[in-house]
């Protein structure tokens, strides 16, 4: 990231936080956790999946705007 990405995407995430995980399931409270509603789309290069189903050495490559964030799936 470079400070120009970071602060495009802060402000973007910022006026989509909301107080509780968007996701289905009891999630960990972990420190400093800001929740947002889940309508953007990432892209992420990645090595591999781990066993445990976690991305191994994920980077940021943008953001995209040609798929909503409902049509996402693992792949």
């Amino acid at each position: 990231f470079d400070d120009a990405t970071l602060d495009r995407l802060g402000d973007r995430l910022e006026r989509l936080e909301r107080d509780s995980s968007p996701l289905d399931g009891e999630r960990p409270r972990e420190r400093g956790v800001h929740w947002v509603r889940p309508e953007l789309v990432a892209e992420i290069g990645f090595t591999e999946w781990t066993r445990d189903g976690r991305l191994r050495h994920p980077r940021y490559l943008g953001l995209r705007t040609d798929k909503p964030a409902r049509e996402v799936v693992r792949e």
